[in-house]
């Protein structure tokens, strides 16, 4: 699903280390407290519309609007030198499906998932080490993320920047590339809490499964999120982010027998907000 541009930045966690708060700033860094189990809550809707330019037929509009929620735990057991390994539990997926099929393929997922292991580095990449099933709900909230955390000290109101390439959600196998400028906002009066906005654009690099490798196609779309992130804690507690893609398929010529296909303009949405906190 996209919305693994979303995602990455879920995994984005801060440390309290010995910089003073303000202008020397802070180092954002993962390594949450070892035995603590943290509890995640992801919803995420992808709205697509699609619209064949110049077309009068009764499909020549098409819309589809999907929902999905995932309640998961992740444990903190072990430091190594290349990041945090980490248990992941999926508790509960529940889906506004699109279609019959849809919902047959979640019960399928969910029936076989299992604990999983992951990694997170102190610079915010993942990587998933087990997840008892490959079409399971852990790569689908996780996945195999980029770095996305600045390496370096950095003051409110500096900025970094990331590229990283995503799958698009919706759109079986569709890759976007994806430059997204980070930026540390603001510290809660005693340094606890950190508040990071993301501004982004992508570009697709590789089509849908659906769509004929001699099509002439051409994406864009813009990414924007904030995050808050709980210092003490060492993980982030609330991302919010939109992306809004606009692809637009040329048309393709027809075979013997079928009517030539106009363009296809198809826009799409997709809002996630991910909450966490420490189980008591």
């Amino acid at each position: 699903m996209v919305f693994r541009a979303a995602r990455a930045v879920a995994l984005a966690a801060l440390v309290s280390i010995p910089y003073p708060v303000g202008a020397q700033g802070v180092l954002l860094q993962i390594r949450p407290h070892i035995g603590d189990t943290l509890r995640m809550h992801l919803s995420q809707t992808v709205e697509m519309t699609g619209t064949t330019i110049g077309s009068t037929a009764p499909d020549a509009a098409r819309s589809m609007t999907t929902t999905i929620e995932i309640y998961t735990r992740a444990i903190a057991r072990q430091w190594t030198a290349s990041g945090t390994l980490m248990q992941t539990i999926t508790d509960s997926v529940l889906m506004t499906p699109a279609s019959p099929g849809a919902l047959a393929d979640l019960r399928r997922r969910t029936s076989r998932n299992k604990p999983g292991l992951i990694r997170v580095s102190g610079d915010g990449a993942v990587e998933v080490i087990d997840d008892g099933s490959p079409s399971s709900e852990l790569r689908h909230l996780f996945g195999e993320m980029p770095a996305m955390l600045s390496r370096a000290v950095v003051a409110v109101g500096e900025k970094w920047t990331r590229e990283m390439q995503i799958p698009l959600s919706g759109e079986p196998g569709a890759m976007g590339s994806v430059r997204a400028t980070f930026q540390l906002d603001s510290l809660s009066r005693t340094g606890d809490i950190a508040f990071i906005s993301i501004r982004g654009s992508l570009s697709r690099i590789s089509l849908p499964r659906a769509v004929p490798q001699s099509a002439a196609y051409d994406a864009t779309g813009t990414l924007t999120g904030t995050i808050q992130i709980d210092r003490r804690l060492g993980w982030i507690t609330d991302s919010r982010s939109t992306i809004v893609v606009k692809s637009t398929i040329a048309a393709v010529a027809a075979r013997r027998g079928e009517a030539e296909r106009g363009v296809m303009v198809v826009r799409t949405r997709i809002t996630q907000w991910i909450r966490a906190m420490r189980a008591r």
